[in-house]
């Protein structure tokens, strides 16, 4: 199914409309390097805040389905936005066994999951895109993000992700991992937080990612080229 979403750069609706998912879906090679973090690195418990049109869902609970086991979480509250497609894609799919679907806010959803003792060991921040809310699905996911886990940013070329993501490198007990291009940040928990209550550390606002015209840019390149 993601095979045919990026060739023909469109999802089908229940009634049979198509729509083009792009450019707010994600890109080909981002889904390729999460399926492939979360396949080599064993990862079993997975994460995302923000389902849309299920491609980032699709191409997780595939690699769970294919080794057998695996579960993963996908938190929208807006799924009629994208007329259910997300929802719909992972059921042709055969995938909706994988996957827990909670359609609220992620501040509402992630206390709520931590509360229930959910534990995780990937997560792809990819909700809201303001600085707040982005840090804020961040502090919950590392409470239940096991030590050694990943946590991945989408749309890193926004502003307000940029500069959430540069304030956890500097801040937080977290290194970075390759990314294919600018616009996936993966990060690797290295420790707990015991940052003392007075603690912060400067971090480079506005001067590290590229800019939103750097990204829009950079996305209509790779989509002349063939390469999205």
């Amino acid at each position: 199914m993601l095979d045919r979403i990026y060739a023909t750069g469109t999802v089908e609706a229940e009634d049979g409309t198509l729509l083009r998912p792009f450019p707010s879906g994600l890109p080909r090679s981002h889904a390729a390097q999460i399926a492939s973090l979360v396949r080599e690195r064993e990862l079993h418990r997975t994460l995302e805040t923000g389902l849309g049109y299920g491609l980032s869902a699709l191409a997780i609970c595939e690699v769970h389905e294919a080794r057998g086991s695996g579960s993963h979480i996908a938190i929208d509250p807006n799924q009629e936005r994208y007329r259910s497609i997300g929802l719909l894609n992972l059921r042709r799919a055969g995938l909706d066994h994988r996957v827990r679907v909670v359609e609220a806010r992620s501040d509402e959803a992630l206390p709520m999951l931590r509360a229930e003792g959910v534990r995780l060991d990937f997560a792809l921040i990819d909700g809201r895109h303001m600085l707040d809310m982005a840090l804020l699905d961040f502090v919950y996911v590392d409470r239940m993000l096991d030590v050694g886990g990943i946590v991945a940013f989408h749309d890193t070329w926004m502003p307000a992700i940029g500069e959430a993501v540069a304030y956890v490198v500097a801040n937080r007990a977290y290194e970075e991992l390759d990314a294919v291009d600018h616009g996936l940040a993966v990060l690797r928990k290295l420790g707990e937080d015991d940052r003392p209550w007075d603690y912060h550390r400067d971090f480079p606002r506005g001067r590290r990612w590229p800019t939103v015209r750097d990204g829009l840019r950079n996305f209509w390149t790779r989509r002349l080229r063939g390469r999205h």
